[in-house]
């Protein structure tokens, strides 16, 4: 049986994200978007990674792609260790 976890956006980092997606959960992240409040739903179907939005479905086949788009659109927090050069962080050229 399917599970949905509603979270708020930023509220999971994007590994929390794709554990419960990767166990065949759905997560549902609710956003703020111009004073109006959205649904975004993150699920995973076979080997595709599925992200819909009210205006369009992105699909991903890898973690690495679901992630990134996680990270993108500011739905997870980022867990990914910074890169830093004496104390500086250095801008990641993705």
């Amino acid at each position: 049986m399917t599970d949905t976890l509603y979270v708020q956006r930023g509220e999971l980092t994007a590994t929390e994200i794709l554990d419960e997606v990767n166990t065949g959960n759905r997560v549902v992240i609710e956003i703020d978007l111009l004073g109006k409040s959205i649904r975004m739903v993150v699920r995973k179907h076979d080997e595709t990674y599925y992200c819909d939005t009210p205006v369009k479905l992105l699909k991903y086949s890898t973690t690495e792609e679901m992630r990134s788009c996680l990270e993108r659109y500011r739905l997870a927090t980022s867990d990914r260790e910074p890169d830093v050069a004496g104390g500086l962080e250095v801008p990641s050229h993705e």
